[in-house]
């Protein structure tokens, strides 16, 4: 295997059958399809082209195309499978710090770091739970060497909290979010920032939490694009059928800051 006898001489084709069995092992055994050269398997049968004089010799060209289309398939499906579950390639992460600055990562560390607790945040419920917590706190004296750690309590800010601090009516967040709706399904598929951002950073904030709210519900999906640093959103299934048996999914952070949205609204004002 591996040489073709042609009348008056012998070719040698072992790259070629080579790089077949390279082909078949990714796909059955699901490494890396990136790991073959496609460049480099090209110019390898455009360097047997000319050499190709039987009809076995076609037949090989015809299998060596076949089977580098499947492991180009392979090669968009990993990229389909890694952008939608939000994936970013260790070696690619590792590369971009690399290339920064010092001033670059501080900036980065700066604009990425949250503090837990700001005193215009809070809400008459967190500062009920933060007594309730210091309260059952034992004094010191009565403590044992070992500072206790207090129990964690799971819980999320949703719609029924709004209702219950009266800041909206259940008619209010409806209305609110079938407004969203309404104008993704007129705008279709745009960019993230492009269909949150608006005439002010406060509404901005508040079609971001509406937004997420579709999302959830499977009304509107995200295509994240982390190798482009880009997010896309478009309307979701409209079949009632789909949204009554949507999972949701898993919590996709976003950024949403005032200086981003300074520099869009300055960006939409020259254009």
């Amino acid at each position: 295997m591996g040489n073709y006898k042609i009348p008056g001489k012998q070719i040698k084709f072992d790259e070629l059958f080579r790089l077949l069995n390279f082909c078949k092992t990714i796909q059955t055994e699901g490494t890396d399809p990136f790991d073959l050269d496609v460049k480099r398997f090209l110019e390898t049968l455009k360097h047997y082209h000319k050499k190709w004089k039987s009809l076995d010799d076609l037949l090989l060209d015809a299998e060596a195309i076949a089977e580098l289309a499947k492991i180009i398939e392979l090669q968009g499906k990993w990229i389909k499978d890694r952008s939608s579950s939000f994936y970013i390639d260790p070696v690619l992460l590792e590369l971009k710090l690399k290339m920064l600055e010092p001033q670059q990562l501080a900036t980065a560390f700066f604009k990425s770091w949250h503090p837990i607790i700001s005193l215009d945040r809070i809400t008459p419920q967190r500062l009920i739970e933060g007594l309730a917590y210091w309260d059952a706190l034992l004094p010191f004296g009565e403590r044992i060497d070992e500072f206790p750690f207090p129990s964690v309590v799971e819980s999320t800010f949703g719609i029924e909290d709004l209702i219950e601090l009266n800041i909206l009516s259940k008619t209010e967040f409806d209305d609110a979010v079938q407004a969203v709706l309404n104008e993704l399904e007129e705008r279709g598929k745009i960019e993230y920032h492009d269909f949150i951002y608006g005439a002010s950073f406060e509404t901005s904030v508040k079609k971001a939490y509406l937004t997420s709210y579709l999302v959830n519900e499977g009304r509107a999906e995200l295509d994240i694009k982390p190798l482009e640093e880009e997010v896309f959103i478009s309307p979701g299934d409209t079949n009632v059928n789909a949204q009554a048996h949507h999972t949701p999914s898993r919590s996709i952070p976003i950024s949403l800051s005032y200086e981003d949205w300074l520099r869009w609204s300055v960006k939409q004002k020259r254009n």
